[in-house]
């Protein structure tokens, strides 16, 4: 399947020149190792978002550029440089940031996102830090631990 991520990334920095100074500082590479998107710092200590090019075909346009912010926005609240916590990259602190950024796309993400308030964090706020959602998440996991023993 071909899939032109360009012509996306286009669309939004015509429409949010903020992106468009970081977009340019960031390798994308295809990907159907991934399931969606992400972005890290590449072997060459370059930024790199890695996508998911069937994901990205299979979501309507405003989702497509929804991705696309959330996935920026790791790269400018630092989620995966100087904000990582003392143990490093984890699922969890992968889902903290995902909640904390989540909390100002409302609907511009497809539904299966983690959203603070929806589904499996109903009764959490919006709006809090990642930091913040790392420690919930951590409370949660400990009680979810001490029930299970």
């Amino acid at each position: 399947m071909s899939f032109d991520l360009n012509k996306h990334t286009a669309k939004l920095l015509m429409n949010e020149p903020f992106f468009a100074s970081l977009s340019r500082r960031i390798e994308k590479a295809p990907s159907t190792a991934i399931p969606t998107a992400g972005v890290r710092v590449n072997e060459r200590g370059y930024f790199e978002m890695v996508y998911n090019p069937e994901f990205f075909a299979s979501l309507p346009v405003k989702h497509r550029i929804g991705v696309l912010k959330h996935e920026f926005y790791h790269l400018v609240f630092q989620h995966c440089t100087d904000r990582l916590p003392p143990e490093g990259m984890s699922k969890l602190w992968n889902i903290a940031t995902d909640l904390s950024i989540n909390s100002h796309l409302t609907g511009e993400l497809p539904d299966s996102g983690l959203f603070p308030g929806k589904g499996m964090f109903a009764g959490w706020d919006e709006g809090l830090s990642a930091e913040k959602y790392f420690e919930m998440l951590k409370k949660r996991q400990e009680e979810e631990e001490n029930e299970d023993s």
